[in-house]
């Protein structure tokens, strides 16, 4: 295979990638419409929802206000009908308004009189039990003979039933509000009963509503919880809808709110349909031009390059491309080529100087741990100077993680410098694990040098075990207040550290020095400062001064 051929290969493979980029972005902008169609799917059912509830609570309101009327509540029927007939017109979302007995007797009609009995409908009967506002299904009335949504609202006196007002909701008015809340090109609102009986639709009522739920959906009428399906609507369209089962509703209906799915992703397939034109489009171009370039301006000019490679493998360390005319990618290699065997000597030297690095790293960790070696030989040495018990080796080793807990800290800040109340927290963080409430650490933000870190550790360290034998952490009820604070030192910055406690058991002076207070005073002669104990009965208060080679804290 020539060259030419197999940049043709590599360019229509380099397109692949393209290809495989323009299917993942299409899908992923599928899956991101869909989830977004689904969401706002969702939204608007609930929307819809919440404006059905308002409309029958709007309902409920006007059958509570006329129950209140007094031609209704001790009217004569004829003062009753005339009253509720005034009502009825002027609320255009009842197709008629009654007052009914208990026994289901029309007692007064807004439409004149009527012999119909309601005491066999079940919503009839509910409202009784329940004493409320009770909405019925999709039927046609008994009186007027329009098909509506009955709702009884009882009129009580003293918890009991004395009568009920009765109005069916006009499926024509319905719908009409529902229209007005607007759709998607090519969405749908459906609203069913309990039963499944369509009782709004939109748009197309007239062909829809008094009709049953698709089977699809008759399942999600009486589902566990709202949610959002695929549907094939009966139109033939198939929608991404949002539903609301009867049971989830205030007002006992399923509501629906859906989008078609080609209207959905209209935009999205048109755009892939554009973007997959381009793309045989540019990559028809690319070949072409690969073909062109692959002849003229590639082969030539590599040949050139082969035959000055095997000059060198020769040993013609004087042979050169030559090629100082072009400044595009073979211009660059050629040009690389004859630069290589000078840069051979820069990059010995950036061995050599690597290699010098390393030396001087060798010896900081040789100092590093000799430093570390000296102090661990300190600590021993001050440990078991006066004990060589089981007590002064548990001293020991605890001594011993201090330093390493203040070592990690250095480690982690690549031993440039560590925060002073991190470093207290380090040091202290054995006996705070289970006591963290009882400390109380207040300052400003101090930075400490490396060789500052490890001795203060070592001191609160050691104030920390004191206190854990004899003081304010021997119970239960002692506290440990920690302040510290910064002043300028012709030396560099002057760190004052109190260590308060208070709540512990009597402080009575010790007889004797003692091991930690030795190690105090060792340690802040070692750092240019000093302490001093006062043993209050109340709990000890030790004073530290050291100087730090920061010039201020951090702010």
């Amino acid at each position: 295979m020539s060259l030419t051929q197999r940049l043709l290969a590599l360019t229509l493979a380099a397109t692949l990638p393209g290809l495989i980029a323009l299917i993942y972005s299409a899908i992923d902008l599928r899956n991101t419409r869909y989830a977004e169609v689904r969401t706002e799917a969702l939204r608007n059912t609930q929307f819809i929802v919440s404006e059905l509830d308002h409309i029958f609570d709007g309902v409920e309101a006007t059958l509570h206000a006329v129950s209140q009327a007094a031609d209704v509540r001790h009217g004569d029927p004829q003062a009753c009908s005339a009253y509720i007939s005034r009502i009825r017109e002027k609320v255009p979302a009842l197709t008629s308004l009654l007052v009914a007995n208990v026994d289901g007797t029309v007692r007064c009609y807004s439409e004149g009189t009527s012999d119909a009995n309601f005491s066999d409908w079940p919503y009839f009967q509910n409202m009784l039990k329940s004493k409320t506002f009770s909405i019925g299904t999709y039927t046609a009335s008994r009186i007027s003979r329009l098909n509506a949504v009955p709702v009884a609202l009882p009129v009580l006196s003293a918890d009991t039933v004395e009568s009920v007002v009765m109005a069916g909701i006009n499926l024509d008015w319905l719908n009409t509000e529902i229209s007005h809340r607007g759709t998607t090109r090519g969405g749908t609102i459906v609203i069913a009963d309990r039963d499944g009986i369509i009782v709004s639709r939109s748009p197309a009522p007239e062909k829809y509503v008094g009709t049953k739920i698709t089977e699809r959906a008759a399942a999600l009428v009486n589902a566990d919880k709202a949610g959002v399906a695929d549907v094939l609507s009966p139109d033939g369209t198939q929608r991404i809808a949002g539903y609301v089962p009867a049971s989830l509703t205030p007002f006992g209906f399923y509501v629906s709110a859906g989008t078609s799915r080609a209207e959905a992703f209209k935009s999205i397939d048109s755009a892939l349909y554009a973007s997959i034109l381009l793309f045989v489009f540019g990559s028809g171009i690319a070949l072409i031009l690969a073909w062109l370039v692959g002849e003229g301006f590639i082969r030539r000019p590599l040949m050139r390059l082969v035959a000055t490679a095997e000059a060198w493998r020769k040993g013609h360390d004087a042979a050169r491309t030559g090629i100082v005319n072009r400044d595009d990618e073979i211009g660059i290699l050629g040009q690389t080529f004859d630069r290589l065997m000078d840069e051979n000597a820069s990059r010995e030297e950036q061995r050599n100087l690597a290699e010098a690095r390393r030396e001087i790293l060798v010896h900081e960790l040789a100092h590093r741990v000799k430093n570390t070696l000296a102090t661990v030989q300190s600590i021993a040495s001050l440990s078991f100077r006066n004990s060589q018990g089981p007590e002064a080796l548990r001293g020991f080793h605890d001594r011993l993680q201090a330093l390493v807990r203040s070592h990690d800290l250095l480690t982690h800040r690549h031993w440039e410098h560590a925060d002073f109340q991190e470093m207290a927290e380090a040091a202290l963080a054995p006996a705070r694990e289970d006591r963290a409430h009882r400390f109380t650490l207040s300052g400003p933000r101090v930075n400490l040098p490396p060789g500052t870190v490890v001795p203060t550790s070592m001191i609160l360290h050691e104030l920390c075990t004191n206190s854990l034998k004899y003081g304010a952490l021997s119970n239960d009820h002692g506290r440990i207040v920690i302040r510290w604070t910064t002043t300028p030192d012709e030396r560099g910055t002057a760190l004052d550290i109190v260590w308060s406690e208070e709540g512990g058991p009597p402080v009575k002076p010790p007889e004797q020095e003692g091991f930690g207070t030795k190690l105090i005073a060792s340690l802040t002669r070692q750092m240019n400062g000093g302490f001093d104990v006062e043993y209050a009965p109340a709990g000890i208060v030790c004073e530290i001064r050291l100087v730090t080679p920061l010039n201020e804290p951090r702010q």
